[in-house]
């Protein structure tokens, strides 16, 4: 159909000078002008036969090529973060200088009132980190520590109790009067920082009267102690505290008197610390036995003073 179509315009194309032309020429009769149209039709029909016996055209494909889909590459996965890397300085490169000895002669040639002069200067040096360094009040320390104790023993008047020889059997009981004596012992405990907890041994020693003889009294205790203390200062403390254990009593005179038996105390007093490490206590305590077969109950006034190492 396309190819019909452009012989056609190829045809009106050549036909239309030669209908101006034919237009022009009015001298020719109808006749000779239908015999030249005749001719040229028949001109034209063998150019149209000659153009349909040429071989056919190839269709124009006009169908749009079908795109090829690529398939999406995924992300790349992202780069593992990777640390800064820590600055590391570049040591200083320090010469050492070989150290020559000293020899015999120079050493003579020191003179020996610079040496006795600089120390001085060292102990003021020594003062002034001290006094920089460590504090003016001492701290407290908990935990361990050890001490002595010493003291004065006011012992109240007692009694002795002397058996009877007839029958039947009887005690005779046979007043003394007590003199002042002593108080020697060792404590050892711990702070847990504002309670102390000690184990203690203590003798007590004084001399008594009865009307016919003398005595001298002798008594082991074997305590353990709870102290409760109040800081009143940086340095003060109030303490009391109660004791207990065994007494082991000894009344020696023209007979013997001794017994065994359970003995305790009440404390007061208080307390001084005089250094990181060491402290003093005063108390006053009051220290009674039990009663014996052979005395009474031996009752005492204390007046302790201790002292106590941190360990």
């Amino acid at each position: 159909m396309i190819r019909l179509f452009i012989h056609i315009s190829f045809l009106s194309i050549s036909l239309l000078p030669q209908s101006y032309s034919f237009g022009q020429s009015s001298n020719l009769t109808i006749a000779e002008r239908l015999a030249e149209l005749k001719v040229r039709s028949s001109l034209h029909e063998g150019q149209i036969a000659q153009l349909l016996a040429e071989p056919t055209i190839n269709r124009t494909n006009f169908d749009l090529p079908v795109s090829q889909v690529r398939p999406i590459a995924p992300p790349p996965a992202p780069r593992p973060s990777i640390p800064n890397t820590p600055f590391i300085p570049v040591p200083e490169y320090v010469e050492v200088k070989e150290v020559k000895p000293v020899t015999k002669a120079a050493s003579e040639s020191i003179d020996v009132s610079d040496q006795t002069a600089s120390a001085p200067e060292n102990k003021d040096l020594d003062d002034a980190y001290a006094k920089l360094y460590e504090p003016d009040v001492p701290s407290r320390l908990v935990g361990y520590y050890f001490g002595p104790i010493l003291g004065l023993v006011f012992p109240k008047d007692g009694a002795i109790r002397v058996p009877d020889s007839g029958p039947p059997p009887t005690v005779t009981k046979k007043e003394y009067e007590a003199d002042s004596g002593f108080l020697l012992g060792l404590q050892v405990g711990k702070d847990f920082g504002g309670i102390r907890v000690e184990a203690e041994y203590s003798y007590h020693s004084f001399d008594a009267s009865t009307q016919d003889s003398s005595l001298s009294a002798s008594i082991h205790n074997f305590f353990s102690r709870l102290i409760l203390e109040k800081e009143l200062g940086d340095r003060f403390d109030l303490r009391t505290g109660i004791g207990m254990g065994m007494g082991i009593v000894g009344l020696e005179g023209l007979s013997d008197y001794s017994g065994t038996g359970f003995a305790y105390d009440f404390t007061l007093g208080a307390g001084y610390r005089l250094a990181e490490n060491w402290s003093i206590q005063a108390d006053y305590r009051y220290f009674l036995t039990a009663a014996h077969d052979q005395y009474d109950h031996i009752k005492s006034h204390l007046w302790v003073l201790s002292a106590s190492l941190d360990l």
